[in-house]
């Protein structure tokens, strides 16, 4: 599911980060490296807090082409859920993993711990189950904490359309929700399903499988992603292209970094430069940007001049480029960067919570981790 493997490092730093998720998923997605990865998340114990009602802040709204005005060095918005946990991740079928003293588990959206900490690592819930390690062993547990399926496998994934990939003796296959397996481990590496069908790994090459566990077409490919919008970019001697549920090539390999499709767009870049495609290959925003991520909610963060902004999807500026970095909408609010510290903005530019945190992660089921001294809590928002 993820690989962006930028050279601009500096310059690009978003799409470095983009390119450490990816690897890390390559390498095996739903392992214990994505969770922090995915979050964006860096170190921070302690016990949870009651939830407060957060006033959303307003800044000079970036749309209009001024600079809003950087926040102070101490946060001023009241968190929803106090900053005490060493790491956390997002908030997932009202559950959230949290790190304290080298130990996971999963509080509520009150903040209070509903399954005390005892994993060395810990998935998101997804489909009513979560992957969870312990001993080197990985299992799946219900929200309530219990074991549905014991600890057994060397690696776990996410489940997905009611499979999660595994891995048992350096082989991947799929299980259902009852542990049995039914695709057999035979790949070196396995996604999750994504619109009813797995990336796979098999002989250094990689291909696609359906939930029967029938090979679409042989695996092929020098790398590939997962598939979005009916297409999954892949990559034939260096350049990336699409293919479709066929397996057939249908926009041929012809760009150096791609993206998935959102909203019958993907960026693509060619020559240095970022564009958008349409899903016959056409190009629809002429490439012009120096980094853009997909569309959500109608905007997309695009980079220029080194700063981040945001165009529509006729490729116009609406909040212009003002951020050091930028992260797509979630939940109508996005991500962004300023003068060193994270805050959020509003689809106007505006901000809803001014920069305030050292880090953060972006809104997910209306709450989103933020990192402050050293630790992490939960902000929320009221738009």
């Amino acid at each position: 599911m993820n690989s962006n493997w930028k050279r601009k490092l500096k310059k690009n730093w978003g799409i470095w980060v983009i390119t450490v998720l990816m690897a890390c998923t390559l390498i095996g997605r739903g392992a214990p490296s994505l969770i922090r990865g995915i979050s964006g998340l860096m170190p921070s114990s302690g016990q949870p807090a009651a939830a407060t009602t957060t006033t959303p802040t307003t800044a000079t709204a970036a749309a209009t082409g001024s600079t809003p005005e950087a926040a102070a060095d101490t946060p001023t918005e009241t968190l929803a859920i106090a900053a005490q946990f060493d790491h956390v991740a997002d908030f997932h079928q009202d559950r959230a993993a949290v790190e304290v003293d080298g130990q996971w588990g999963y509080i509520d959206k009150t903040g209070q711990m509903v399954i005390e900490p005892q994993f060395d690592e810990a998935g998101n819930f997804v489909e009513g189950l979560a992957w969870v390690q312990t001993e080197q062993q990985y299992g799946y547990i219900d929200p309530t904490g219990a074991y549905v399926i014991k600890p057994q496998f060397d690696h776990a994934q996410n489940f997905s359309d009611d499979l999660a990939a595994v891995q048992v003796n350096n082989k991947w296959g799929y299980i259902d929700k009852t542990g049995q397996t039914v695709i057999e481990p035979a790949y070196d590496f396995a996604d999750p399903f994504a619109e009813g069908l797995a990336l796979i790994k098999q002989a250094d090459k990689w291909g696609y499988i359906d939930e029967q566990g029938q090979a679409i077409s042989q695996a092929q490919f020098d790398g590939g992603w997962d598939f979005a919008g009916g297409l999954a970019w892949v990559i034939d001697s260096g350049q990336r292209g699409y293919v479709d549920k066929t397996g057939q090539i249908v926009i041929e390999p012809q760009f150096d970094q791609t993206r998935d499709f959102a909203e019958g767009l993907a960026p693509v870049e060619q020559a240095g430069q970022w564009g958008f495609i349409d899903p016959t290959g056409q190009m629809a925003i002429n490439p012009q940007f120096q980094a853009a991520a997909p569309f959500a909610d109608g905007l997309a963060p695009v980079q220029s001049d080194g700063k981040w902004g945001y165009i529509d999807k006729t490729g116009q500026m609406v909040i212009e480029p003002q951020f050091t970095h930028a992260e797509m909408f979630h939940e109508r609010i996005a991500k962004v960067d300023l003068t060193g510290k994270t805050g959020f903005i509003n689809q106007k530019g505006e901000f809803v919570i001014e920069p305030q945190f050292d880090h953060a992660a972006s809104f997910s089921e209306g709450l989103a981790a933020v990192e402050v001294d050293g630790k992490w809590g939960f902000v929320a928002h009221s738009s």
